[in-house]
């Protein structure tokens, strides 16, 4: 299994046998041009990451999660693909591309979803959106938890699989999602082998630094944490 960051909270996952997976990905500048300078992105858009897409997990409505214009590239280059997603979400893709319908699948919370020998958890997550998810991966033999957006939840700690090959979550204590400190907490009980803090980098004003987070972790703890380049792909 191979990893990439996207940028905020959207990743792309390769498997060995070629599926390729999308979750959140916010390729464009929409919500500069919806809300002002205060959205201006800060990761450059590289649009070929979205090539041969076979998989969208989309875990909330909110435009930095399901961005229209980033969708549209995606089915301009992929045609018709397999989209995992809650209700609300899927009833807007639904209308949006009504011409060019995709393989929707709900994906509301403790659905499961198997595709060619992956399988794919929706789980709990703590957000303002109506229903948030989050998504655990498992292929390859290896497993892969990205949280959504989510505040910490006790409830995640029954969802959330411990040991997982790698844990992906929001850091930025900002638009209902977890703080550094609570990031890390949620860590330490998770007990990843790899930890990617996620959802801090994209917007100056809605971000963090992310030394905080490392900072929450004594020298000893510090191996887990991986802090990606955009756009380049890790193996698992």
């Amino acid at each position: 299994m191979k990893i990439m960051w996207l940028g905020q909270a959207g990743y792309r996952l390769r498997t060995e046998n070629g599926l390729t997976i999308v979750i959140d990905p916010y390729l464009s500048d929409s919500l500069q041009k919806e809300k002002g300078d205060s959205f201006k992105r800060q990761i450059p858009i590289n649009d070929e990451v979205l090539n041969h897409v076979d998989v969208l997990i989309l875990t909330h409505l909110h435009g930095d999660h399901t961005d229209v214009e980033t969708i549209n590239r995606i089915v301009e280059k992929n045609g018709k693909i397999a989209v995992l997603a809650p209700l609300n979400v899927l009833d807007v893709l639904r209308k949006r591309y009504e011409k060019n319908p995709q393989d929707y699948m709900l994906f509301d919370c403790d659905i499961e979803i198997t595709l060619r020998g992956v399988r794919f958890i929706s789980t709990y997550a703590a957000h303002s959106d109506e229903r948030p998810i989050g998504v655990t991966i498992e292929g390859d033999s290896k497993v892969i938890c990205h949280t959504g957006d989510t505040m910490y939840h006790k409830k995640l700690l029954i969802d959330l699989p411990r040991n997982a090959d790698a844990l992906l979550l929001p850091i930025n204590g900002q638009g209902y999602n977890m703080n550094a400190v609570d990031a890390a907490r949620l860590t330490r009980e998770l007990r990843p082998k790899t930890v990617y803090p996620m959802h801090w980098d994209m917007f100056k004003e809605y971000g963090c630094n992310v030394s905080e987070f490392i900072n929450a972790f004594d020298e000893k703890e510090r191996g887990i944490i991986r802090i990606p380049d955009h756009y380049r792909e890790y193996m698992l």
